[in-house]
């Protein structure tokens, strides 16, 4: 267990060294976390006439470091308890956790914590600490990487009354100009993203279908069906695109942006390079013979099994 020392004040838990971090560092945080942070403080002990419970869920994430951003793929909850003097977690569970999920997934790695708070308390930079030793040995870096603290809050008690309100925040030590070390801690907030893979981002489009079935249930589409949705939001989306080409480029009812601009050539251009005139032209005949030899085997099957049926009543 990591318990808090009596004789710990604030200004002793900046006395490790720490990434300088840019200003623009995004937390990219994918739907499982979500799904698992929201889950553990569904499953938590509540108070009742014997037991005190416990109103906030703690755990580590799991993800990876990219250029500018970090990737929370997933994350777990850890037993901890703040009802006492001391606070305490179970760093043996966090430990053995951390070892199973990086034989399942090698590339992840711990980045940080997540609380169910609507703010960051004292109890956080003890907290953070831990997870500062934690880290630090797991990471193969001599300086301890980028730790990320995220807080949810469950309760919904900030401005955001229909979104639950999601802060990620990276500390940093902070003091007097020209004293010796250290006085104090800023924990200096992120910008937070909803990121998802191919596949989350599939199921996640079912379960919305979900929301508006009275059992709160989604069927799969067929194959055939999947291809018609895929083609309708095609068609919409390019119909969004040239009528926001047509807005700009008619007397400038819209403002340009030159970030679309570039991202609507770079799509015109691959599309060119990939289906250059001479490909089109195989792709269409290719296609036509194999739509022309389908038929013919459907017509001599057909035939086949009308003259059976004559061979066999006469």
């Amino acid at each position: 267990m990591f318990t808090q020392n009596p004789l710990f004040s604030v200004s002793r838990v900046h006395q490790f060294r720490y990434f300088k971090m840019a200003s623009n560092l995004t937390v990219n945080v994918h739907p499982g976390v979500y799904m698992n942070v929201v889950d553990t403080h569904m499953r938590r002990s509540k108070a009742s006439s014997k037991t005190s419970g416990q109103e906030k869920c703690m755990g580590t994430l799991m993800g990876y470091y990219e250029k500018g951003s970090i990737q929370v793929t997933n994350c777990f909850a850890i037993p901890f308890n703040e009802s006492n003097d001391d606070l305490e977690i179970d760093d043996q569970f966090n430990q053995q956790m951390i070892s199973a999920l990086k034989k399942t997934s090698p590339n992840e790695q711990p980045v940080g914590w997540f609380l169910t708070t609507s703010d960051i308390t004292s109890s956080c930079l003890i907290y953070h600490d831990y997870y500062v030793r934690v880290i630090t040995e797991a990471s193969a870096r001599r300086e301890s990487p980028p730790i990320v603290v995220l807080t949810i809050d469950t309760t919904f008690s900030g401005d955001m009354a229909k979104r639950m309100p999601v802060r990620a925040y990276l500390r940093s030590k902070a003091g007097i100009p020209g004293a010796a070390g250290p006085h104090c801690a800023i924990f200096n907030p992120l910008r937070v993203e909803l990121a998802a893979f191919p596949g989350e981002l599939v199921a996640m489009q079912l379960m919305e279908k979900a929301l508006d079935s009275r059992r709160r249930e989604a069927t799969l589409e067929s194959g055939l069906e999947q291809l018609e949705v895929s083609t309708a939001q095609m068609i919409e989306w390019l119909e969004r695109m040239l009528s926001y080409v047509e807005g700009v480029n008619k007397d400038g009812e819209k403002p340009g942006d030159a970030q679309i601009g570039r991202q609507l050539m770079d799509i015109v251009t691959s599309s060119s390079n990939n289906m250059q005139p001479d490909k089109l032209d195989a792709l269409v005949k290719n296609t036509l013979r194999d739509y022309v030899m389908v038929s013919y085997l459907a017509k001599l099957t057909q035939t086949q099994l009308q003259v059976h049926e004559r061979l066999v009543s006469a």
